[in-house]
């Protein structure tokens, strides 16, 4: 009789400990939410280098009508190309997606070129600019490491010019003039900026240049007007401090 008691007993236990072992419900842990990586921000210093290809023109026009020897008004346009070359140094600000700065470039233009024209009006002209700088403001849209920007400011090159007529292949001495120095105008351009890690960035950049007119006088006191210009295209590296 209590054999038979032990026996229900255990059987019963043990059906209580199956039941409650079913019920038991394991939970696995809910996944975490992936952080976040943060957005990249242009704010900060930078320094760098940009090299590139340039062209332009050198467009000249008689003021009287003896410098070119021919009609008041006369003109003599030269064409100006070459690679350029420089470096950079500038600070951004960033507010949300907006993005302001500064930016001075030093560096050398290369672009060269000369205009004969030996039957009339038998013409001569060539142009040589060289060391160049500009002091830019820029302003710009961020999508986290692309940066599209525009630019705008001051620029000055120097310059080696010479005008006149020709007589036969050479230069008239009496109606012809050189001149170098500097000339200051303006400048704008815009492009994008990949940033590819924290530190380092490259762009590609636009940038048109009008370094305003220069004026030749001749032996005998004529004058001629020669409007510079330059357009370029450069790519560039920077490392952001």
């Amino acid at each position: 009789m209590k054999t038979e008691l032990f026996a229900a007993a255990l059987l019963v236990a043990s059906s209580s400990l199956a039941g409650a072992a079913d019920a038991v419900t394991v939970y696995e842990p809910a996944p975490s939410a992936p952080i976040p990586s943060p957005v990249f921000n242009w704010t900060g210093g930078y320094i760098g280098a940009h090299v590139g290809y340039g062209w332009g023109n050198g467009d000249a026009v008689d003021l009287g009508d003896d410098f070119f020897d021919e009609d008041f008004g006369q003109t003599h346009d030269v064409r100006t190309e070459g690679f350029i070359g420089g470096v950079q140094v500038g600070y951004n600000w960033q507010s949300n997606s907006i993005v302001y700065g500064i930016e001075a470039n030093l560096g050398y233009l290369g672009l060269d070129g000369e205009n004969s024209i030996v039957v009339s009006p038998d013409n001569y002209g060539s142009v040589e600019l060289g060391v160049y700088g500009d002091f830019t403001a820029r302003f710009g849209f961020a999508v986290d490491r692309i940066l599209l920007f525009a630019k705008g400011g001051v620029a000055a090159t120097r310059y080696d010019l010479t005008y006149g007529d020709l007589s036969g292949e050479d230069l008239d001495d009496d109606s012809s003039a050189s001149r170098s120095g500097g000339s200051v105008g303006y400048t704008l351009g815009g492009g994008v900026e990949w940033a590819f890690n924290d530190r380092w960035s490259t762009k590609l950049e636009y940038q048109y240049f009008n370094f305003g007119t220069v004026t030749l006088t001749d032996i005998e006191g004529d004058q001629a007007d020669v409007d510079l210009d330059a357009h370029t295209i450069k790519v560039g590296l920077n490392y952001r401090f």
